[in-house]
This record gives C-alpha cells, sequence and structure tokens, in this order.
C-alpha cells in the first residue's frame, strides 16, 4: 500500500523548486531540503528491498524447519531491512557497540560472537561475501537460526517447530551476544526474542518491507513473569543477586485508568531517576562513580539494536555505556547508569552530560519511529526539570550526516555536534530537530488547538487529493500531527487491520487540506479514528 512514495518524491522535488523561489527564510529552505533528502532516502531503500523477498525465498527453500516469517522479522528488528555498511577505518573504541553487518544485523566478533564467520562456514561461502552480498548474508543468517534450532531440540525427529511461539528460545540461543549467563545476561537474549515475535504479531508493510501478521499468542511465547517484564516499562533489575523483578507500585501506576495513554508524566524516583524507565546496570568497568554536574542532555543512535545494547554495556570489556536506551518498537526505557554518575558516552564531556541512546542507525531515513521520538522527549523533558538543564536551549534543526559543531550554550543536542566527537554524526540529519524542541519544550503531545485534533502515525502516509480518489500529493511523516475531521472512503487493508476512515490534514510535503488513512493510526482498531487522547475525530 506505500507504492506511492516514489510519486510523492516527485511531488516533493516540484514543491522544492516553487518554494525556492518565493521563500525568504532559509531555515524554511533548510526544512523543505530535508524533507526531500529524507523521502528520496526512504524511495531509494525501498528500491534496494525490492530483491530480498526472493532472497528470503531461497534461504527457506535451503533450511525448511524455519518458520515462514522468522528471518524477515530478525532483519526488521536488527537493521530495518537495510544492508548495514559500517565504516572499517573507524576506530572500535568509538563505537558503542560491536559492528553489525548486512540485511540481518550480523555480529563480527569485537566482543559478540562472530555470527559472519560462523554464518559464512555453515553455507560455504567467505566472511567477505556475507558481509557484502544480502543474499549471502540473508542466507547465512538462516544457517544459524537453524543450528540454534537443533540446538535447542536435539531429541526431536523432525525440527518443524508446531507454532511460532515455540521460536522465542531459538532466538535467544541465535542472539549472538557472545557468552555469560543469568537473569540480567538472559533479560537481554529474551528482550531480542520478544522484539522478533511481536514484529511477527503485528506484521509489517511499509516502505518495501512486507512481513505477513501471524495469530501467535506471546503468553505462549513467554511465562507471565516473563511477559510482564518484557512488555511494561515496570522493572527493577538487581545485579547484586543477578535478579530481573517486577516493579508491581510502578506497574499498577502505569496501569490505572487517567494515564493508559503514553505518559506525559515523570513517575518521580518510583524507578530509579527517571519513573518509566527500567533500572539494568551496566557493568562497572564501563562508567565512572565520579559526580556528573548534569548540565546537558546529549542524544545518540545505538547503530545497532536496543537488545544487543544492554547486553553490550553490561559486558566489562565494553569501555561504554550512556545513562538511558530507548526501544524503536514501543518507546520502551531502560537506564544503565545513574544521572549522578558519568556515562562513557562522549568522552571529554562525560562529567556534565547525560546520554540518551536510541534504537537502530542514523543513516536511516526510516529510523525515528512516534513511540521512541516521544518517550525520547519525555525523559529529556524531565530531565530538564529535575536536574536544571535549559530545554529552551535545545537544538532545533536541521540535523547533519557530518559531523558538525554547535555552540556550547547549547545544552540538548547531538552527539555528532560536541568538540573532541569528530567521527560522529548521530542522531545524524533525519532526527526530527524541530518537532522534538516543541515537545521538550510545550510538554508531552500539545493540547489540541481549535479545530485540530493531535494524531500519532505509526509510519508515514502518503497524502491524497480526495479520500477515494487516491492520487499521490504529498507525505505526512510519522509522529505527532494534527487532523481536521474524518470521512468514510475507499477502505486500506493490511493482513486483518483495515480502515474506511480518511483524516483530513496539512501534509509536510504537500498541499494543506490533503487526506491520509486513518490506517495509520495505530493504536486503535479496524474502523476507528480518534486522537491521541482517545475523542472521536468528528466528521467532515
Amino acid at each position: 500500500m506505500h507504492l506511492h512514495s516514489l510519486a510523492a518524491a516527485l511531488g516533493c522535488s516540484l514543491l522544492l523548486t516553487a518554494a525556492v523561489a518565493d521563500a525568504s527564510q532559509s531555515t524554511r529552505l533548510d526544512t523543505l531540503r530535508l524533507q526531500l533528502d529524507k523521502t528520496n532516502a526512504l524511495v531509494l531503500a525501498q528500491a534496494q528491498r525490492a530483491s530480498y523477498p526472493e532472497y528470503f525465498r531461497r534461504a527457506y527453500a535451503r533450511y525448511p524447519n524455519l518458520p515462514a516469517g522468522a528471518l524477515e522479522a530478525i532483519a526488521y528488528a536488527e537493521t530495518n531491512w537495510v544492508h548495514v555498511r559500517p565504516d572499517p577505518a573507524q576506530d572500535p573504541r568509538d563505537l558503542h557497540m560491536p559492528r553489525s553487518y548486512g540485511v540481518m544485523g550480523l555480529y563480527h566478533g569485537g566482543g559478540f560472537a562472530d555470527q559472519v564467520g560462523d554464518g559464512a562456514r555453515l553455507i560455504g561461502r567467505s566472511a567477505r561475501q556475507v558481509i557484502d552480498d544480502p543474499e549471502s548474508n540473508i542466507l547465512a543468517a538462516a544457517a544459524l537460526l537453524d543450528r540454534a534450532l537443533a540446538a535447542t531440540a536435539p531429541d526431536q525427529r523432525s525440527r518443524a517447530l508446531a507454532a511460532p511461539e515455540q521460536l522465542a528460545p531459538v532466538l535467544a540461543r541465535y542472539a549472538g551476544y557472545g557468552a555469560g549467563n543469568g537473569g540480567i545476561a538472559d533479560y537481554a537474549r529474551q528482550s531480542f526474542a520478544y522484539g522478533v515475535l511481536q514484529t511477527l504479531q503485528r506484521g509489517v508493510a511499509e516502505q518495501g518491507i512486507q512481513i505477513k501478521a501471524q495469530p501467535l499468542k506471546l503468553e505462549r511465547a513467554f511465562d507471565s513473569d516473563q511477559l510482564r517484564k518484557l512488555r511494561a516499562p515496570a522493572l527493577l533489575m538487581n545485579a547484586g543477586d543477578d535478579s530481573v523483578q517486577l516493579n508491581r507500585a510502578l506497574a499498577d501506576d502505569l496501569a490505572a485508568p487517567a494515564i493508559t495513554a503514553a505518559p506525559a508524566t515523570d513517575f518521580g524516583t518510583k524507578a530509579v531517576d527517571f519513573g518509566e524507565a527500567i533500572w539494568n546496570p551496566a557493568s562497572s568497568s564501563n562508567y565512572s562513580t565520579a559526580s556528573n554536574a548534569t548540565s546537558a542532555v546529549i542524544l545518540h543512535t545505538m547503530e545497532g539494536s536496543y537488545a544487543g545494547s544492554i547486553s553490550w554495556f553490561q559486558n566489562p570489556s565494553a569501555q561504554v555505556s550512556a545513562h538511558y536506551l530507548i526501544r524503536k518498537s514501543d518507546g520502551q526505557i531502560t537506564q544503565m547508569v545513574r544521572e549522578y554518575h558519568q556515562a562513557w558516552h562522549a568522552k571529554n564531556h562525560n562529567y556534565y552530560t547525560i546520554g540518551i541512546e536510541h534504537d537502530g542507525r542514523a543513516a536511516d531515513a526510516g529510523n525515528w519511529s512516534a513511540a521512541m521520538v516521544n518517550a525520547s522527549a519525555r525523559l529529556t523533558k524531565s530531565i530538564c526539570a529535575r536536574r536544571g538543564v535549559n530545554c529552551a536551549s535545545a537544538w532545533s534543526g536541521p540535523g547533519y550526516d557530518t559531523y558538525h559543531l554547535v555552540p556550547d550554550s547549547v545544552r540538548v543536542k547531538g552527539h555528532g555536534m560536541l568538540t573532541g566527537n569528530e567521527n560522529r554524526y548521530d542522531p545524524g540529519k533525519y532526527f526530527p530537530w524541530s518537532n522534538y524542541y516543541g515537545l521538550i519544550n510545550g510538554g508531552g503531545t500539545p493540547p489540541n488547538p481549535p479545530g485540530k485534533y493531535w494524531v500519532d502515525t505509526f509510519a508515514n502516509a502518503t497524502g491524497y487529493k480526495w479520500p477515494s480518489t487516491l492520487t499521490p500529493v504529498g507525505t505526512l511523516y510519522q509522529g505527532t500531527n494534527y487532523v481536521y475531521c474524518k470521512a468514510w472512503g475507499e477502505e486500506v487493508r493490511s493482513g486483518s487491520s483495515y480502515n474506511h476512515y480518511w483524516l483530513k490534514t496539512d501534509l509536510d510535503v504537500g498541499p494543506a487540506g490533503a487526506w491520509v488513512s486513518a490506517y495509520y493510526l495505530s493504536r486503535w482498531g479496524n474502523d476507528e479514528a480518534r486522537d491521541n487522547n482517545g475523542a472521536v475525530i468528528p466528521d467532515c
């Protein structure tokens, strides 16, 4: 259903040409150029993904015991179906976790398992092929997953799984986080398995990524205690006895009817420094207990996955950490270093900064989910209020894909905007700085202005001139946006999810008063159209 992005890109080019002729403000032109760059990057990514379904099909043909969709879901969780090519010239000491490679995000040693080398041996190809060639990369991952399946069920005559829920222990074995057992180490592997199975349960249909939703029950994949921990930002992790326990007091608060939507409230000290966070301490070898002046917030991308970062910051040899990590799929926040200690994330700036790592990669134009951006904004806003950081000084854009120094007076900014960090540019040019500035200075989800209703779209939505004459005219980017009203129109469907309602809105790229499908409001059901507060959007 997302085959109109090329048309949107061409339309965006025409809009940019017109804007250059009459716009007098350079900031507006910068914004339009960034929008064009992002749209073109998404179109290019979709084109590059065109061959991947066939590569997945061939992998399943060679390893028929693997459950359908498992490889695609791993690739989505690890790389967003991007063929990752880390810069070999970059000093490993400057990275925040081991490098991963290819569509499947396979590790190649450096502190984690050598999935590249092991996978290459299993399929009879070279490590260089597994790194460079997407088909070889997918096939190597299939071989590794098949090996994990055999090891998990060695006594079964047939290794085929009866149900996708049985994949959880196989995924935990496959994860590639190296040696290490115990409650907290196991939690990182379970978190990886949960992310993959959650993707299979929901399905994906966006920008060339196609993963069919499956009616799996996560309650069958994990026991009830595990699932409560994996789902909710309500955990306490104790490194002393290597345990992970549900913080029931916070869980009850989060379940209260008044805050069923994404909470914009700081829950104080109920779970360490920020009430929504999971407490999962980094290895004491990876941060300093020296006092932190806590006068600035620095935003990063992990250049890897949420679960992998949790595992890596627990590894004593990592020599790197951050205060907080945020999961892309749902905005879950893990705290690994207390705010008054110095995490090792920004070199000579560690003594006064709080570091926030975001799931995914800076170069990926499709990385910034609304859930992750909104959770990050709630966290930063809380830090500003509790620690006296000046949120009003935050960088408001544009982002950059190269190192770009900004003044020291900017107290909320990116890793690649600091002196001494010239080899980094995260969180990258696609990070929505302008929107983020509004969130941290305006308070969570903004109240509805007269005649407008705020909504969170889970993916970029193609805008159309009318609900039933599907001629694309632009793009509404994922995240927090406003709409005016709804109208009944042509059905948009993906698997069991569908919606006939269309929402009138002003596009990010394109004309005012266009229409997007209410299918993009993921928190509501079929044929529903509600705003972020649960209010029904009125008819036009």
